[in-house]
């Protein structure tokens, strides 16, 4: 059997960019550790949740890692406040610095990220917002910083529903959107998220450190924008349904909270900041350390994303090099690595958003089968070897590739969909 790394390029997937020749950046990127493994391995393209649905970073995740989202999506909130380890029992939100400018009685979204602010001015601003007491101190509010523009949003009190539609509008230039209830037990949450707002708001819009931010030429993080309303869940180990030891390698905060709501160990190695100036080797250097204790590996980049929500073809193109670089120790794997490289969703620079697109996909290891692709891109996926496919398929074909997958019809597990295929996880009968 063997070990597998799961390289998650998050926003791997693109169109073409007239910046680029009418390249996507994949295509325009000199990428040759990618592109050898290409020629050698198998590619395909991947629909994370379903062609044509934009997947969010948390759900496209889910699907590839094997959870039914109609069954198993607890919302993006909890996956923010896992990230930095808290486990709350209330209402948890993702939560947006972003700019707003007044319009006839109504905010319009400037930035959804407050020209990505970060640093001291957003420790300064998420202080003042730590502890706040709504509905007459019915509802405790708790806001925590995480990287950047995140932070998340806990809500806390008695007879409070995560079934809350989601305030931003995920465009800039539309109005901040009326919280509303989705069913009857969320009116009360309803109201705490609405006083939440306007309180927050007041705050934030004359706040000393968004009068220096406009002063400099900065954009001002006047306002908290909320999204994914959740409640704590508890989700079954991938250990369980897959048969893996897993480890994560992130610095992104969602990305630590989903693994660490699967089970996985998280490590943050240093120089990894979840932004394009990321040091990706020491990412890949520490994957290839764990393999010693952990039997897979999920390894996370996130600078991609950042360069295509920024509508920046040319950034993409530079962080896909720098990533490429860093992936230089698996083109020569053991015999019994797996390496996987994919995306979580596709991120059109075009767009500056996610997309329905599909995702480039690359199985790579000594002794696999090879199809007629020689780069790693969209083009050549789209006719390779493996084909196309859901992601919610891309843990049995891991298993299938790892030689781990178990012949349809045995049934040696007290549930078929686990395929532990681990002896020391089997129940012996006693003589």
């Amino acid at each position: 059997m063997r070990r597998v790394i799961l390289l998650i390029i998050d926003g791997l997937g693109d169109r073409p960019s007239p910046s680029l020749k009418w390249l996507t950046p994949l295509q325009a990127a000199e990428i040759p550790n990618m592109d050898l493994m290409a020629a050698k391995g198998l590619l395909g393209m991947q629909y994370p949740i379903a062609p044509g649905i934009p997947p969010g970073s948390d759900s496209g995740h889910l699907s590839i890692f094997g959870y039914d989202l109609d069954r198993e999506y607890p919302g993006r909130g909890v996956f923010e406040a896992l990230s930095e380890g808290v486990v709350s029992v209330g209402v948890i939100f993702r939560a947006n610095f972003s700019t707003v400018r007044e319009e006839n009685g109504k905010l319009v979204v400037v930035d959804r990220r407050a020209g990505r602010i970060e640093g001291e001015d957003a420790f300064s601003l998420s202080s003042e917002l730590k502890e706040l007491y709504l509905l007459n101190g019915e509802v405790k509010a708790k806001f925590l910083h995480t990287l950047e523009h995140r932070g998340f949003l806990i809500l806390e009190g008695e007879g409070l529903s995560s079934l809350v539609t989601d305030v931003d509008p995920h465009e800039e230039g539309y109005y901040v959107l009326e919280p509303e209830p989705i069913d009857d037990k969320a009116v009360k949450t309803v109201e705490a998220v609405r006083e939440f707002l306007l309180i927050s708001y007041r705050i934030l819009k004359d706040h000393e450190v968004n009068r220096k931010r406009i002063a400099e030429g900065k954009l001002p993080a006047n306002f908290i924008l909320l999204r994914g309303a959740s409640s704590p869940t508890k989700l079954e180990p991938f250990s369980l349904r897959w048969g893996f030891k897993p480890a994560a390698v992130a610095a992104g905060p969602m990305y630590k909270g989903i693994a660490r709501a699967l089970g996985f160990e998280v490590f943050h190695p240093p120089g990894a900041t979840g932004l394009p100036d990321s040091d990706f080797s020491s990412k890949i250097r520490k994957a290839l350390d764990l393999l010693e204790e952990f039997d897979f590996i999920y390894v996370h980049m996130k600078g991609t994303d950042v360069a295509s929500h920024n509508k920046d073809p040319e950034q993409k193109v530079r962080v896909l090099e720098r990533i490429d670089l860093a992936l230089e120790p698996l083109t020569d794997p053991p015999e019994d690595l797996l390496v996987v490289i994919t995306g979580d969703h596709a991120t059109p620079c075009s767009l500056g958003k996610h997309s329905g697109d599909p995702v480039p996909v690359l199985f790579y290891g000594k002794g696999l089968p090879k199809d007629d692709s020689s780069n790693f891109h969209e083009l050549d996926a789209q006719v390779g070897g493996l084909g196309w496919f859901t992601g919610s398929s891309m843990m049995r074909l891991i298993l299938n590739y790892s030689d781990r997958a178990l012949e349809y019809g045995l049934r040696p597990f007290p549930r078929p969909r686990d395929y532990i295929p681990k002896i020391e996880m089997l129940n012996p009968l006693r003589l």
